[in-house]
């Protein structure tokens, strides 16, 4: 059985100090956990997916489940020229500070 609040994301988006438009989703309630991009990732298409819906919702369960596409991705500006480690530093700085998070946990996969 799905958590009414976990069952949710709300999409929103930030920008970083080069221009590039972030989209970041939040779901859940609780102590906030930050997922952080990466490849091939698209917020819309991964609430849905069958891979990754029942993580998402377990994450979200008893956290407030925060997850980015990195630029160059999914929702966020696609047509970017920076794709450095530094740029995806900032992109993750750029959600964290929108998000108003002061602390948090990280979850980082993949190349995340």
């Amino acid at each position: 059985m799905h958590d009414a609040a976990a069952s949710r994301q709300r999409i929103r988006f930030c920008e970083t100090p080069d221009g590039v438009r972030i989209a970041y989703a939040v779901s859940g309630s609780g102590p906030p956990l930050i997922k952080t991009g990466h490849w091939m990732s698209h917020l819309g298409a991964d609430w849905d997916s069958p891979v990754w819906r029942p993580w998402l919702s377990l994450l979200s369960r008893h956290r407030t489940l925060i997850r980015f596409d990195p630029r160059g991705c999914g929702l966020s500006d696609r047509d970017v020229s920076d794709v450095s480690l530094d740029a995806w530093t900032r992109d993750l700085d750029a959600v964290v500070e929108d998000a108003g998070l002061d602390r948090f946990d990280l979850l980082g996969m993949s190349q995340g």
